[in-house]
């Protein structure tokens, strides 16, 4: 470990001495000068160009990026407005759902009235099936023909 501490000591003290030493007088001639400030100025507006080049690049990949999410926005905007006319849409078919069922129920609950009261009114009749009953409703006066109700079973058994 020493050995390199000295090393180094010494590389730094050579390199000190060569640069403190006098040099002899430089000769500069005007093509050579002209041509260092031409390289000089070409190699500078090189890296302006470079420099402005990849500015731009930048710009470009900011502004696609902005773009894309900006799309990506719009899209999202537009599932979310399909969705919610797609809700608003199911929401109107419940509703519909919902009176076909209160219908429905409304007409079971007759025909289980209307079978109430055949039952109540044939108590000492003959017992027949369901399915081929025809109850005959009371005749109202000025009415001439009788009003007819057929029970039909689907296979539900005697309710």
């Amino acid at each position: 470990m020493t050995t390199m501490k000295k090393t180094i000591a010494a590389v730094l003290a050579a390199s000190l001495l060569v640069g403190f030493t006098p040099s002899g007088a430089v000769k500069a001639d005007g093509a050579a000068s002209t041509r260092n400030i031409l390289i000089g100025a070409a190699a500078a507006t090189l890296l302006i160009v470079n420099h402005n080049r990849q500015v731009h690049e930048k710009y470009a990949q900011d502004a696609q990026a902005q773009a894309s999410l900006a799309a990506q926005r719009n899209d999202a905007q537009a599932a979310y407005s399909s969705e919610k006319k797609a809700n608003s849409n199911l929401q109107v078919a419940i509703s519909e759902l919902k009176k076909e069922v209160a219908t429905q129920h409304d007409m079971i609950t007759a025909q289980n009235h209307q079978l109430a009261m055949m039952k109540s009114s044939t108590v000492g009749s003959p017992n027949y099936s369901t399915s081929a009953r025809v109850a005959t409703a009371p005749q109202k006066p000025g009415v001439s023909s009788p009003q007819t109700v057929a029970v039909v079973s689907y296979g539900w058994g005697t309710i």
